[in-house]
């Protein structure tokens, strides 16, 4: 479950899909989109609240092996983007978008919203924040280990 409360936006940006159904949306020209896994994924929003950081729209996509996260960051993101156990998806790559109305499991859904057609999370905070979480539970693995 989100622990954002959704919102949809009076105007949703041009890219959200209409209608009930999710749409693959071609990554590099409204955003590119930064996947990571759940937990870090979730960690890292906590960072990026806690430094007062701006969270732009966050696709969670509970399928598979192991949950996703897909962060929507300003295009041109992802051909620079060299952050550890993330994947960059810019141009030539593809993302699932959940409809407005998608904001619960089960299913791919939104986690945080778009809060306006430019709402995006900026790689600085992003990067950082995803570095810290994938920091943290590496120490958490390790010292399980031990």
């Amino acid at each position: 479950m989100s622990d954002v409360t959704p919102r949809v936006p009076a105007l949703p940006p041009r890219w959200m899909p209409i209608g009930d159904d999710p749409e693959l949306c071609s990554a590099g020209q409204w955003w590119d989109a930064i996947r990571a896994v759940e937990a870090a994924g979730r960690r890292a929003i906590d960072l990026l609240r806690e430094d007062g950081a701006a969270i732009g729209p966050v696709i969670l996509d509970p399928g598979g092996p192991e949950p996703r996260l897909y962060f929507l960051v300003p295009p041109g993101t992802a051909a620079g983007w060299e952050e550890p156990g993330t994947v960059p998806l810019g141009q030539k790559c593809h993302v699932v978008v959940p409809p407005a109305g998608a904001t619960e499991p089960p299913g791919l859904h939104w986690h945080v919203l778009p809060r306006g057609p430019r709402s995006l999370t900026q790689p600085g905070p992003l990067r950082k924040a995803l570095g810290q979480a994938r920091r943290e539970r590496n120490g958490q693995a390790e010292a399980a280990d031990s």
